[in-house]
C-alpha cells in the first residue's frame, strides 16, 4: 500500500507543494510590506510565518518516514534542502528522535523525547509552560534534545549549509528592503511555533478521561481531529491530522492513511473539533 501511495509522480507533487509553500510565503512579504499599514501588517505576517512553519515540521515529519519522495537517499537530500534547512534540524536526527517516539506505546514519560518536555499536572504549569513557549526557553529545550544526535560528519554539513542559508537569506531580505521579513519568522519561529507544538500535541496524545481527567504521564491516547478547512490551514493539515492510523501504520505517507480513518465516538481516538478536545484537556487538569 505505501509503493501505491508514494510513486515517483507523488514524490514530485510533494515538492511541488514544499516549493509553493515558500512562494507563498515570499510573496506574502512582498505583497503586504508594500500594500498593509504596519499594524496589519506585523501580526498577519506573524500568522504566515507561523503557517509557513507548521508546513515545514510536517514535511519534516513526512521526511522522517522516508514518505517525501520514494528515493530514501533523495528523501533525506530534499527534506533537508527543503524544510530541515529552516529548523537547522537534519532529518536523520529528527528520525532518530521520533522514531524513539513511535516506540512507545504510552506518551508523556521520561523516555519519549518528542513528549516528555511537554509533560504537566495542572492549571498552572499550563500558563508557566505557555510562557516558556513565548519567551524562547521552550525552544532552547527542543533544540537541546537534538544536540546528541547532531556528530556525524554529514548532520555537521546539513547545519553548516542552514546557517549558511540563513544568513543568505538575513542579506538578501535587507539588500532588496525587506529586513522585516526574516525578524518576523524567527521571531515567530522562536516564539509562537513552540506554543503550535505544544497545543498540537496534547491534541494528539493527552488521554481524556471517563471523569473528565486530563491524563499525560503515560497516556495511551493517539487522536485523529478533523476539524475543517480553517483548523488545517492554521493548526494541522492532512499531513499529520489523521494522528491516529499514522501511529497504527507509521510507515504508510500520509495520502494513504485518509483511507484508513474510520470515525469514532471515542473522543481519544477521533474528534471533529480541535477546540472542544483542547479545552477538555484543559478543563481536566487540577486548579
Amino acid at each position: 500500500m505505501r509503493h501505491e501511495f508514494l510513486t515517483p509522480a507523488h514524490g514530485v507533487l510533494n515538492v511541488l507543494h514544499l516549493v509553493a509553500t515558500h512562494a507563498l510565503l515570499v510573496t506574502w512579504f512582498w505583497l503586504g510590506a508594500s500594500f498593509l499599514p504596519l499594524a496589519a501588517y506585523i501580526p498577519l505576517s506573524l500568522l504566515a510565518c507561523i503557517i509557513h512553519q507548521r508546513a515545514m515540521s510536517e514535511w519534516i515529519h513526512e521526511g522522517a518516514h522516508f514518505n517525501l519522495v520514494p528515493s530514501r537517499k533523495w528523501n533525506d537530500r530534499i527534506t533537508n534542502a527543503l524544510a530541515g534547512i529552516w529548523f537547522a534540524l537534519p532529518v536523520r536526527v529528527y528520525r532518530e528522535t521520533h522514531f524513539a517516539h513511535h516506540r512507545k506505546d504510552s506518551f508523556f514519560v521520561p523516555d519519549d523525547p518528542d513528549t516528555a518536555f511537554l509533560e504537566l499536572h495542572s492549571r498552572r504549569a499550563f500558563w508557566r509552560a505557555v510562557f516558556s513557549d513565548l519567551s524562547g526557553l521552550t525552544i532552547l529545550r527542543q533544540f537541546r534534545r537534538f544536540e546528541v544526535n547532531e556528530t556525524k560528519a554529514s548532520e555537521r554539513r546539513v547545519l553548516t549549509v542552514a546557517a549558511v542559508a540563513n544568513i543568505a537569506v538575513l542579506v538578501v531580505a535587507f539588500v532588496v528592503g525587506r529586513p522585516s521579513a526574516p525578524i518576523l519568522y524567527y521571531v515567530s519561529l522562536v516564539t509562537l511555533y513552540p506554543l503550535l507544538n505544544r497545543l498540537r500535541t496534547y491534541a494528539q496524545h493527552v488521554t481524556i478521561e471517563p471523569s473528565g481527567a486530563a491524563c499525560f504521564s503515560g497516556s495511551k491516547a493517539s487522536r485523529t481531529i478533523d476539524a475543517g478547512l480553517l483548523d488545517r490551514i492554521f493548526h494541522t493539515s492532512p499531513l499529520l491530522m489523521n494522528h491516529h492510523e499514522h501511529h497504527l501504520n507509521p510507515h504508510l505517507p500520509y495520502r494513504a492513511l485518509r483511507h484508513q480513518v474510520v470515525p469514532s465516538e471515542d473522543h481519544n481516538r477521533f474528534s471533529r473539533s480541535r477546540w472542544e478536545i483542547l479545552r477538555a484537556i484543559y478543563a481536566g487538569l487540577p486548579r
